[in-house]
């Protein structure tokens, strides 16, 4: 009775090993499918080609572990080792597509040697350990095998980098991002689609999948969770989950940020706005301020629902910061909230029609240039201290 259980115990177990593999060949396959739907584009943003490379990395990535966990792996010696180190080059590019997608900025010399100084460094340090202790280190099952002979300090410089570069790139493209999203109120009358929230929470999940993973390797094998040679199986499958989720809504986004992006002023990556070299003074504020007014009223370009600060200051012929030095100064308030005072002012006007009775409120407020529905309702109620139907049943009560 006890060998037939342990002959189910290990079917069981290759079955799940098998399964594993089979998301990892499919992650792989689905990244090369992503990079060839982006390249299928009409038009590419500078974004896409980094998302492209992205994916491309990943995707080999993928392979080795799905290669490297077979029962016969090929790639164990200086080829595994190469294949082991692409975390060290992928992570800087996936920044630098944030980077991209965000402020349009492109990497000169300097920043592309910095962001391959880590993994140039790693194939020093692989090649000088196979040449002083040949034989002693072999990579299987997705990771490198040392024996005894080599320091601890080798081993070290082999595995913290994998963790601690892909984290702090994590990090600068946290800090990226939130400066990105502090940026749209002064630039734009909306924030739907172009927040680029869901990226923000897919890198906010990347130090949190590290901190998961070290304490698995840390505390799962010793608490016999899992075994060791199937670490990286696992590593596999949430890096297929990344694959498809920052694949598909790539796809999607850089179609919608595409004149967005373009739009930002050319330091609208700083949140500080500077006017010093605005050229206007105390008498050409005004001056200003008052044709913005004149223009609001009489062209309602508010109705446009993707008015943007340099739209807006191409109708006037200025320059984006001396319009947003006019608003800031003059209004006291940034360019989101701008306009939107005029969208719901156009509601509220509306909503007292008894002519528009028949009118939805969610269709007014399209027509009044919101882009969403959860967008009117907030900022409605940040204005008026009222919901949009409580205002309208307040008005004819």
């Amino acid at each position: 009775m006890v060998p037939f259980q342990l002959d189910y115990l290990k079917f069981d177990e290759y079955q799940k090993v098998m399964l594993l593999r089979t998301i990892l060949f499919t992650g792989a396959v689905q990244g090369l499918f992503q990079l060839l739907l982006l390249r299928a584009k009409n038009k590419n943003h500078p974004a896409d080609f980094w998302l492209m490379g992205w994916l491309s990395m990943v995707s080999l990535q993928l392979f080795f572990y799905y290669e490297n966990t077979s029962a016969h792996p090929l790639l164990t010696g200086k080829a595994g080792a190469l294949a082991f180190s692409i975390p060290l080059i992928s992570a800087p590019v996936l920044y630098q597509y944030i980077r991209s997608l965000a402020f349009n900025k492109q990497p000169d010399r300097l920043i592309l040697a910095f962001y391959t100084l880590p993994w140039i460094s790693y194939v020093i340090i692989m090649l000088g350990t196979m040449v002083i202790y040949p034989g002693c280190l072999v990579i299987t099952s997705g990771f490198p095998h040392f024996n005894a002979t080599i320091p601890d300090v080798v081993i070290y410089l082999f595995t913290y980098p994998m963790a601690l570069i892909p984290g702090g790139y994590a990090i600068i493209g946290l800090i990226t991002l939130r400066r990105y999203q502090k940026s749209l109120p002064d630039n734009y009358s909306y924030t739907e689609s172009i927040n680029l929230n869901w990226l923000k929470w897919l890198v906010i999940s990347i130090p949190l999948l590290f901190i998961f993973l070290f304490g698995l390797i840390r505390f799962g094998t010793q608490q016999r969770l899992l075994r060791v040679e199937n670490l990286f199986l696992y590593v596999g499958v949430v890096l297929s989950v990344y694959v498809f989720l920052i694949g598909y809504l790539g796809l999607r986004q850089n179609t919608l940020l595409l004149s967005a992006t373009k739009d930002l002023p050319h330091k609208a990556d700083s949140p500080v706005i500077s006017y010093q070299k605005t050229g206007l003074d105390d008498a050409a504020v005004e001056r200003i301020y008052l044709q913005l007014l004149s223009h609001m009223e009489a062209e309602q370009p508010y109705l446009k629902d993707d008015l943007s600060l340099t739209a807006l200051a191409k109708q006037l012929g200025l320059n984006t910061n001396q319009l947003s030095q006019v608003i800031n100064q003059k209004a006291e308030s940034n360019f989101f909230t701008f306009v939107n005072r005029y969208r719901v002012a156009a509601v509220k006007i509306k909503l007292k029609d008894p002519a528009l009775a028949h009118l939805s409120i969610l269709g007014i407020a399209y027509e009044c240039g919101f882009r969403s529905k959860s967008a009117f309702n907030r900022i409605f109620k940040e204005q008026t201290g009222l919901s949009p139907l409580q205002y309208q049943k307040q008005e004819f009560s």
